[in-house]
């Protein structure tokens, strides 16, 4: 063998593949963009499930059994605060986590935390904005372009209350991005083929978001430790 191949032989070796652990392929395509635009190198993301977000503890126990955890060094959750807040997902995490492994104990975001029984380091993230919330109501917080579509929600939402119904913050912040993407950031043209150009996928691809907001600092934080 050269010395040029042996090189990448070399190099191969202390290669590290971590991963990241997300709720559905929308989280993906976000942290995948955001990861590029951070410039911290590969991570390996996966969902817990195609489309839909978690419903329940299952989607994560399913997804850690099927894991080889001896191909990775370090093990990223992110899942949504939703209206539950940041501990009570920590905590539903670690509870996830003792059908796996029962030596670890996460007590924060961005903390790393070693099992030695699979010889893996986990960290979480929360997503949140104050707290609470989900991706949408991250996105809803870093968008850039007008938004007049979208922010004419606001009035049908009143509407809806005016009349004795109601909509969850949720729903609704998923409603605003949809509309911010397909009416307030896709062309006429971009319209005609919707469900190419006018989903997260593609939009994550646009100058439509603040990518440097601070909003998404402790976010950056977390993929730092997880590329190194």
């Amino acid at each position: 063998m050269n010395s040029w191949n042996m090189h990448f032989l070399i190099m191969g070796s202390l290669e590290v593949n971590n991963l990241i652990i997300v709720e559905s392929e929308n989280d993906k395509f976000f942290i995948e963009r955001l990861i590029e635009c951070s410039n911290v190198g590969s991570i390996n993301v996966q969902c817990i499930c195609e489309f839909e977000c978690l419903e329940g503890m299952n989607n994560l126990n399913k997804k850690l059994e099927e894991i080889k955890f001896d191909k990775y060094n370090k093990v990223g959750i992110i899942l949504d605060a939703d209206k539950e807040g940041i501990d009570k997902r920590i905590n539903f995490i670690n509870n996830t986590l003792k059908n796996v492994c029962d030596d670890v104990n996460i007590t924060e975001i961005n903390k790393l935390e070693k099992s030695s029984k699979l010889d893996v380091d986990f960290v979480c993230y929360i997503m949140h904005v104050n707290g609470y919330g989900e991706l949408e109501t991250v996105l809803k917080s870093i968008k850039k372009s007008d938004s007049f579509f979208a922010d004419c929600l606001e009035s049908w939402r009143e509407c809806l209350k005016n009349n004795g119904k109601d909509i969850s913050d949720k729903e609704f912040d998923k409603l605003y991005i949809n509309n911010y993407i397909r009416f307030d950031t896709c062309s006429k043209l971009e319209q005609k083929h919707a469900s190419k150009y006018c989903g997260l996928k593609y939009a994550m691809k646009k100058d439509i978001w603040d990518l440097d907001s601070s909003i998404l600092y402790d976010l950056k934080e977390f993929l730092k430790l997880l590329a190194s």
